[in-house]
């Protein structure tokens, strides 16, 4: 029986998900589609593209998945969401997603939201958020790649008032500040916002893995009830009959998974070189973050061959477009060399600007197909999917319906395995969101540059 279950609004933020279970010792699933979700790990989750959807579409599947997982007996249930809560009312709105876990579990009361990731650069304080990069912490609004972010930019770091924007007019969100980690205040606030009527939400502040094993521990406290039974099986009267419910990041999950196991921090397998790659390497990437663009143009300054997949194919009016496409991969991969494959290079590639806004699912199955093809044809066995709003798309043409963790590599990005059905069975799989990774994250994964002692986070 799991301990713990996740609904994902991304595929790469589920692979985070994965990969922080499987640091301190815990064998984590993911489960695409309409495979049957196993009981015998001791995390298990659902990744769609919500994050890419909005309107009806969001509500549909969000609803799908939670139905989903509700079936299955676990202590905590953590909606995934980015670390940088990257988001709107309109595309992949985490208060709507609130809601719908309102929707399923009616009874659960306000929800925790805490998005902190700090071993990643993510630190909320005073409800606002913010996210480092280049070595800087900024503000989400402040943030140069967040406040830009081509389809959701952050313009707002009050996380209460992010949320009040996506819920109903009106609604009130709490908070748990920091100082109440420190004054001896955090149990009672905790259970004040949780017994609140009429307040759908609070933001519990986070600016160190500690504060995060507070939270991790009042989630984990509420379901050692008297009549509970750890030993249980599914279906043990001992449980309320529905989970503790978090919205949170990586992190929330990394410190579940480190009061469980009482690992303590610093003793975890990050940061890991990647075992060399058998073969030439195909990259694909449908994000447009200047962080993914630093990253294809390190791997190409490194001698990767450099297909941009056009503007008419981008747009699906290139008929003879996706032939040649595949043709050059394939002329590339069979003769030895590493390869990236880009809808974009960044917000200033002229394709961004004369195409518009892309068809997540289509350009998701564009590259997903084209990486199966590559790998059925024996051309290369190690694949990296970059940009999160596309990567459920990718992975789904490429046949994968399970997804578990074979090896650590970099803070948020952990190299998987599929299931043996999958057209990329055998593969190695590496799936990152846009914003995240070491410049030279393509380069390592080939085995052909070796990790520094900096941070592997953006």
């Amino acid at each position: 029986m799991p301990h713990f279950t996740f609904v994902a609004d991304d595929l790469t933020g589920a692979s985070d998900v994965l990969a922080q279970a499987h640091r301190y010792g815990l064998d984590a699933v993911l489960v695409m589609g309409d495979a049957p979700i196993p009981e015998d790990a001791d995390v298990v989750g659902i990744a769609g593209p919500a994050r890419s959807l909005g309107g009806p579409a969001f509500d549909d599947l969000v609803r799908a998945d939670l139905h989903r997982i509700a079936a299955v007996d676990s202590d905590v249930l953590l909606y995934k969401v980015c670390s940088t809560f990257d988001s709107s009312p309109t595309m992949g709105s985490i208060g709507r997603g609130i809601e719908l876990l309102h929707e399923q579990f009616p009874d659960h009361g306000p929800i925790p939201v805490a998005p902190a990731q700090p071993s990643f650069g993510r630190y909320t304080a005073f409800s606002e958020h913010y996210a480092a990069y280049s070595g800087e912490v900024y503000r989400l609004d402040r943030h140069p790649v967040m406040s830009q972010h081509p389809s959701t930019p952050m313009q707002e770091a009050d996380l209460r008032k992010v949320l009040a924007d996506q819920l109903h007019e009106g609604a009130p969100i709490g908070a748990v500040h920091l100082p109440a980690y420190d004054s001896g205040a955090f149990s009672e606030s905790w259970s004040r916002h949780r017994q609140a009527t009429g307040m759908p939400a609070f933001v519990v502040d986070a600016a160190s893995d500690a504060h995060l094993d507070v939270v991790a521990g009042a989630l984990r406290h509420a379901t050692q009830r008297p009549d509970y039974d750890e030993h249980a099986g599914s279906g043990s009267q001992g449980r309320s009959g529905s989970p503790e419910i978090v919205v949170g990041s990586g992190g929330i999950m990394a410190a579940l998974a480190r009061t469980l196991t009482l690992i303590t921090t610093g003793t975890d397998t990050l940061p890991a070189p990647a075992p060399p790659a058998s073969g030439p390497v195909l990259a694909v990437s449908a994000s447009a973050s200047s962080v993914t663009s630093a990253q294809l143009q390190d791997a190409i300054d490194h001698g990767w061959i450099d297909i941009p997949v056009e503007s008419g194919l981008l747009l699906g009016n290139d008929p003879t477009g996706r032939a040649h496409l595949v043709e050059q991969v394939s002329s590339a991969l069979s003769a030895g060399h590493h390869v990236v494959v880009h809808t974009t290079r960044g917000g200033s590639d002229p394709r961004y600007a004369s195409t518009g806004p892309l068809d997540a699912k289509y350009i998701g199955t564009l590259l997903g197909d084209l990486a199966a093809q590559m790998a059925q044809r024996g051309l290369t066995s190690d694949i990296a999917v970059l940009g999160g709003d596309t990567s459920s798309h990718a992975l789904s043409a490429m046949g994968v319906r399970q997804l578990r963790v074979s090896g650590q590599f970099v803070t948020a990005a952990p190299i998987c395995r599929s299931d043996d059905d999958a057209a990329v069975a055998g593969c190695r799989l590496v799936l990152k969101g846009g914003q995240v990774g070491p410049v030279d994250l393509l380069r390592r994964f080939a085995g052909t540059s070796v990790a520094s002692t900096a941070s592997p986070t953006s």
